[in-house]
């Protein structure tokens, strides 16, 4: 018999939050859609020269974890390579004399 007592009381209960909870989905919904458009695209120069600084950070990376071991050398060598890339690509859309 508390059934149908226990089922009004959850009716009243959704009945009174159903406002309430849609104002947070609303204004959740709205915040998503404001970040999500906020973003600014990269230009192709940018774009260039975030992926040569990529290529030095794991160089430098790879040159840590290899120093004073036997794969040294071939770690500094590539650390050259990358910065000489990045040096290339910033020249190239001149954000570097």
């Amino acid at each position: 018999m508390t059934a149908p007592v226990e089922n009004q009381i959850e009716g009243k209960l959704a009945r009174k939050l159903a406002p309430v909870v849609r104002e947070m989905l609303l204004a959740e919904v709205e915040r998503l859609a404001a970040s999500t458009v906020a973003k600014p695209k990269l230009s192709k120069a940018d774009d260039d020269i975030m992926v040569a600084c990529r290529q030095v950070a794991s160089a430098a990376d790879r040159l840590a974890q290899a120093k004073y071991g036997p794969g040294e050398i071939a770690a500094r060598k590539s650390l050259e390579r990358a910065a000489t890339v990045l040096g290339r690509a910033m020249r190239k859309h001149r954000r570097m004399p």
